[in-house]
């Protein structure tokens, strides 16, 4: 379960211990020992940065065990035609504002979209 824990915290990048520690929230000893078993089998490799004065071990997750997310599928579910979606955001405004464009058209043109427009102004 650690291992599991740890190999997707570093689906994202390499991260330290501290870092494991704080986002999966297994103590540090734990993280520690459940990482020389990964790169004794292979699936991590160590690294040594330098934080402020002292050097601290770096782990990054082994190429096999890094999931890729295809475009394919997300490609997919997407509507070219919807102009709010953010995936089809090209031009003048930024995703941002895209995504606000978006959540007013949902607020207007929702099934109750009268009963909201009716109460807001009583």
């Amino acid at each position: 379960m650690t291992q599991a824990t740890i190999i997707s915290a570093l689906q994202n990048g390499p991260l330290t211990s501290k870092q494991l520690e704080f986002l999966t929230g297994i103590p540090r000893t734990s993280v520690l020992a459940s990482c020389k078993k990964l790169r004794y089998k292979g699936d991590l490799t160590t690294g040594q940065i330098k934080v402020g004065r002292s050097w601290v071990a770096q782990y990054t997750l082994a190429e096999h065990l890094v999931k890729i997310k295809a475009k394919e599928v997300e490609d997919d579910d997407r509507c070219l035609l919807n102009p709010f979606d953010i995936r089809n955001a090209k031009g003048i405004f930024t995703p941002t504002e895209y995504k606000l464009m978006n959540a007013h058209a949902r607020r207007l043109y929702s099934p109750n979209a009268n009963e909201i427009t009716n109460n807001q102004y009583i």
